[in-house]
């Protein structure tokens, strides 16, 4: 029986958490760890999931993949409950990573093989975004983006469901980053309503703080052209406080931020969600181990990466 397998990395998001909803640019980079799917023809759906994850991640988002998995053989004109689906590789399923965006992706380049449908990668990318739709509600589309081109990508969601912006950067620096967890599923969906009902609360709180997050992204997008980590670091911390100031950092994420800090990192902050989930740390080659050691000395795990890895590609 003929199988398809496809393989897409995870995601960082380096700047515009939260912001980039609002049709603000965000910066985000695709790291090392994969995830695989394969896509097989079957009698009756059935479904392996084999990534590793952080503690109850899969039970919590099981609803939202198997509403994913729908939308996405909808999307491909195919009958989901005549496949088999069995997902891996070694991306951690944890809150701030993109591992959803990841297996929409690989699924998706996958069940395309498997199929013979013959879709491009921007094909395969939409597909992904409704996958992404089962995960989020009305997700911005970095992630499931990022895990499909791979490498650094500017990304500004399209208008009124318009196409989204997506610009490939190439960076020619070569950079490290320190993820620390903190062993916390959060919920996006519920994350971000709570972030637009505070805006619709206190609108001029959040124009001024747009104001700073779009002056901060373009001067990210110039340190990061021209390799100037200082810069990319001091931004990190910027992109960092604006965050917390909406509300979505929290107290174990805030530990690892200030120990990243105190241990000589370049800049560090909350990725992803928030209120759980990631932070990351940028790191010099000297300080990447004592980042790393400080993250786990707050008793949470830590993980040194390498980042700008290739987006999904068919394995066999």
């Amino acid at each position: 029986m003929s199988v398809a397998k496809a393989s897409a990395p995870g995601k960082l998001i380096l700047f515009g958490e939260h912001f980039v909803v609002y049709g603000m640019p965000a910066i985000a980079t695709a790291v090392e760890g994969r995830t695989s799917a394969e896509v097989r023809r079957a009698d009756r759906y059935s479904l392996v999931d084999d990534r590793p994850e952080t503690p109850g991640y899969k039970r919590e988002k099981g609803g939202q993949q198997a509403e994913s998995i729908k939308l996405m053989f909808k999307a491909m004109g195919l009958d989901a409950s005549k496949a088999s689906i069995a997902l891996g590789g070694d991306l951690v399923a944890a809150s701030g990573v993109g591992a959803s965006g990841a297996s929409c992706a690989a699924i998706a380049a996958a069940a395309n093989a498997e199929f013979g449908l013959g879709l491009s990668r921007e094909e395969i990318n939409d597909v992904a975004y409704e996958g992404e739709k089962g995960y989020h509600g009305t997700p911005s589309g970095i992630d499931n983006s990022c895990s499909t081109w791979g490498g650094f990508i500017w990304f500004k969601k399209g208008d009124s469901g318009g196409k989204s912006e997506i610009r490939p950067m190439e960076s020619k620096g070569r950079f490290s980053i320190v993820v620390g967890n903190t062993g916390i599923t959060s919920n996006t969906t519920k994350v971000v309503e709570d972030v637009k009902a505070q805006m619709e609360r206190d609108r001029a709180k959040f124009d001024r703080i747009f104001e700073e997050y779009l002056r901060m992204s373009g001067e990210a997008r110039t340190a990061l052209d021209g390799n100037d980590l200082h810069g990319i670091g001091r931004l990190m911390n910027e992109n960092h406080a604006l965050l917390r100031e909406i509300g979505v950092s929290c107290k174990e994420l805030e530990e690892m931020v200030e120990a990243s800090i105190g241990a000589g990192a370049l800049g560090a902050k909350l990725t992803g969600t928030g209120r759980g989930g990631l932070m990351i740390a940028l790191v010099t080659d000297d300080t990447k181990a004592k980042v790393a050691s400080a993250i786990k000395g707050t008793g949470f795990k830590s993980e040194i990466t390498g980042i700008g890895a290739e987006g999904v590609k068919v394995i066999r």
